[in-house]
């Protein structure tokens, strides 16, 4: 029999761990550094992050809402003629007449906000092309009504003084003050995520454990108003039907539980 090289042997020993390795690594489960599994709500298990202990990683949705009280308006004036500065002497005759319907209701400066104001040539397509015809002037305005009742006059009024000038653009309806609505959605948001954890750990035969970590989502961008109308009315004796509804704001919340 021959003798083993100590040269063979290292080969050997080296190559075993290298095999081992590899079959580690090929086996490698999501799991925290105790040995067990971490859950996710939503979260795929490979995904989720290693915590020191078993831990489910939940998230939780909650939404409040109320109805509205001020209303936001984006009017403009818009006029198209030969020259620039006719154009812009037109605009600014109209928009006089529509800001000053709009005091008439008492609106505050500070909710009076010009949007925009744009300078552009208008063109004309034919057979032989591109021709200028003139240039348009376009004056935004954007005005917060604090008091819903007087949004209809305050439309229909700068309507009757922008005439076929004025662009109407939007209606939004909003709260001046949301902390108490994102209180009560936050408020729900924990419930909910605290609801999905002990459906997690009871699915899982396992029990639920203390709230190692939470946090907070941003919220779901500006109160969202559902459903709320704009309609001209048939006649002109009426005022502008409109809707508020009511706005929501949501919140959404993601914690990690241990799991015993």
């Amino acid at each position: 029999m021959r003798a083993i090289s100590i040269r063979t042997v290292i080969f050997f020993v080296v190559a075993s761990f290298a095999i081992l390795g590899a079959a580690c690594n090929f086996q490698t489960p999501a799991a925290s550094l105790s040995g067990g599994p971490v859950l996710g709500a939503s979260d795929p298990v490979s995904q989720v992050a290693v915590y020191p202990y078993d831990a489910i990683v939940v998230s939780g949705f909650g939404s409040a809402s109320a109805t509205p009280d001020l209303a936001r308006l984006s009017l403009a004036v818009s006029v198209t003629d030969d020259t620039v500065a006719d154009a812009r002497k037109t605009a600014a005759e109209a928009m006089t007449d529509v800001r000053a319907s709009i005091k008439r209701h008492r609106i505050l400066n500070s909710d009076i906000a010009t949007s925009h104001f744009r300078i552009h040539p208008e063109y004309e397509y034919g057979p032989d092309g591109r021709e200028q015809i003139g240039y348009t002037v376009s004056n935004g305005l954007s005005v917060t009504v604090r008091d819903i009742d007087k949004a209809a006059s305050v439309i229909d009024d700068s309507i009757a003084a922008g005439g076929d000038l004025l662009v109407f653009n939007n209606l939004s309806f909003g709260l001046s003050d949301t902390t108490e609505l994102e209180k009560s959605a936050r408020e729900a948001a924990i419930d909910d995520m605290r609801e999905k954890a002990n459906q997690l750990a009871e699915f899982s035969d396992r029990e639920l454990g203390d709230l190692k970590a939470v946090s907070e989502g941003d919220f779901g961008g500006p109160p969202v108003p559902f459903p709320a109308a704009l309609a001209r009315s048939e006649s002109a004796g009426l005022d502008t039907p409109i809707s508020s509804g009511e706005v929501a704001v949501t919140v959404s919340i993601s914690g990690v539980y241990e799991l015993k």
